[in-house]
């Protein structure tokens, strides 16, 4: 009898020691590093659709942060996006609006443009990044702006149209 209660206790103890310590497993998430530069590019979509048509816009961006905002140059755009690191995800930015002032545009090499470039402008767009260990992911959903494209289909107005840039980068310092 003795020896069945010793062995029903060790076994308790076996089993408690075996499955609950990894209960106590406090540690969070690995947050990555947003500061410094990456490169990579921004490829176009309309709504989940790439649009194979035009090239990928080549891109280099530069972030320093500040406690939780996030300040990041992009060559490309040539402005500055602002935004905040999520507090629910520390490897999430959620993007300020990016809003074109009168004049602002942005300038895509392409073969089916009138002049050989796509131009965006009158840009109202919001969007979010996630940071990994090699680089980042982007996403700028425009909700308005217009474009001179006009043939082989007519976007010149894209209010709605869920267009898209998707970029992926590589962290190169």
């Amino acid at each position: 009898m003795k020896k069945t209660i010793l062995f029903t206790f060790v076994f308790a103890a076996f089993f408690a020691a075996t499955f609950m310590t990894s209960c106590s497993n406090t540690s969070g998430p690995t947050c990555h590093s947003v500061a410094g530069s990456d490169t990579g590019a921004h490829s176009i979509y309309m709504d989940a659709l790439h649009i194979g048509l035009l090239a990928p816009i080549r891109d280099s961006l530069h972030a320093s942060v500040s406690g939780s905002d996030v300040t990041i140059s992009s060559s490309a755009l040539g402005r500055n996006i602002t935004g905040k690191i999520s507090a629910s995800d520390c490897n999430a930015i959620v993007l300020d609006s990016v809003i074109f002032l009168p004049g602002d545009t942005v300038s895509i090499p392409s073969a089916i443009a009138p002049g050989g470039m796509v131009k965006i402008y009158d840009v109202r767009a919001g969007g979010s990044g996630t940071i990994t260990a090699t680089g980042a992911t982007t996403k700028i959903s425009v909700a308005k702006g217009k474009t001179n494209i006009s043939s082989p289909i007519d976007i010149r107005n894209i209010d709605g149209m869920k267009l898209n840039l998707r970029g992926t980068f590589l962290k190169v310092n």
